[in-house]
């Protein structure tokens, strides 16, 4: 079975990739998710760290949280380490039960992929690209992001970068049609059996 790292910086369009991988027949494990429900396991945690003003009638209060992390650098490495770990966890825990059910590939929808070491699980990895511009302007659509906000949660992903050893790029200028058959020839190059669903 074939792990395959789908990455990109914020609001460059991995959601759409994934989605065009899962319309194919693959399973997408979307890291986000996981990592939404680390922080509902760790709202002690994540209020011991941040304070009462992060949680909300006993949820964490994202939009509190968001701003504090991204404009702190010290911050959102306190608050990785403890989301982190459990979202690793989670993710080899399916890539495992994946390959047990047979699947020829599993992706795993993560932007913080190397940040988080998922890398070396990895078979290929491939990198998203959107202008800097486009992706502030979907981010501003999107988040409601203010071009300051867009700045810090850009320069906090200064990381995020496309792998020089198993990687390849691909260029998202939000032409559906394209990203489908950039999915379509990449899983060709992989040797992947593509369906519809």
């Amino acid at each position: 079975m074939l792990v395959i790292g789908l990455t990109g910086k914020a609001c460059a369009g991995k959601d759409q990739y994934a989605k065009a991988f899962s319309q194919y027949g693959f399973e997408v494990i979307d890291v986000d998710a996981l990592g939404h429900q680390a922080l509902d396991q760790s709202i002690g945690q994540i209020e011991t760290s941040f304070g009462p003003s992060v949680v909300k009638e006993g949820e964490i209060d994202r939009s509190m949280l968001g701003p504090l992390v991204f404009s702190d650098p010290v911050k959102l490495k306190k608050l990785e380490a403890i989301t982190h770990p459990k979202m690793v966890v989670a993710c080899l825990n399916r890539i495992d039960e994946a390959k047990s059910e047979g699947m020829q590939a599993v992706i795993l929808n993560a932007a913080l992929l190397y940040r988080m070491g998922l890398q070396d699980r990895c078979d290929s990895v491939v990198f998203i690209y959107a202008p800097t511009w486009l992706r502030f302007l979907r981010a501003r659509k999107r988040d409601n992001l203010s071009i300051k906000q867009f700045a810090l949660r850009n320069a906090a992903q200064e990381d995020i970068q496309p792998s020089q050893k198993k990687g390849v790029v691909l260029r998202n200028l939000f032409c559906k049609a394209l990203i489908h058959r950039q999915v379509a020839t990449y899983c060709a190059t992989m040797g992947l059996r593509i369906s519809s669903t």
